[in-house]
């Protein structure tokens, strides 16, 4: 049994559809996603803010959200970090408007979403790595955030893949693979 593969090309025939299409459920799944991170960062920013007494958590054992959000790694540069959460989600909101998910949007706002998804996805690895090897806690308010952060990060990247699957590239021929004994 011998494979051979042959290429199908046909002239003149355009592509029916030319450009980038995003999906259409990307940008109301970033955009709820990124609305419930807003929530939470919000929530954490306020409890950093007000004292960490306000905390719907438990304060004791390995799940300690007060342990947590008042350590030393609860600020960077000055800046809490439930304040950089509530950055990032505001700004990965801004992103996932239905306007950002157009067709054929400029190729920054695609970076910028695919780029702000990654680091915030490095920076939830990182504050996770701070919760368990340094805090010895965990807070599960910080946990939710940093779960919504990873699922904003899947829909970016798997709509990306799909749009850009979404069509075939110019100078690209057809390669279809036949069997014969």
């Amino acid at each position: 049994m011998a494979l051979r593969a042959s290429v199908a090309v046909e002239i003149g025939e355009a592509p029916t559809r030319v450009g980038w299409i995003a999906p259409r459920w990307a940008s109301p799944v970033g955009l709820l996603l990124s609305l419930a991170g807003l929530g939470v960062s919000t929530y954490l920013t306020i409890a950093h803010y007000a004292g960490a007494a306000v905390l719907a958590c438990p304060d004791t054992g390995v799940v300690n959200c007060e342990k947590v959000t008042t350590s030393a790694q609860s600020v960077i540069l000055g800046v809490p970090v439930a304040v950089i959460g509530l950055a990032f989600f505001a700004t990965m909101l801004l992103l996932n408007l239905p306007v950002a998910w157009q067709n054929q949007p400029r190729p920054v706002i695609r970076l910028m979403r695919v780029g702000l998804s990654a680091l915030g996805v490095g920076f939830a690895v990182y504050l996770l790595s701070a919760e368990l090897f340094v805090i010895h806690a965990i807070c599960l308010w910080c946990t939710a955030a940093h779960v919504l952060a990873f699922l904003v990060f899947v829909v970016v990247v798997f709509a990306e893949c799909l749009a850009g699957a979404a069509w075939p590239l110019p100078g690209r021929e057809r390669a279809t693979a036949s069997s014969q004994d």
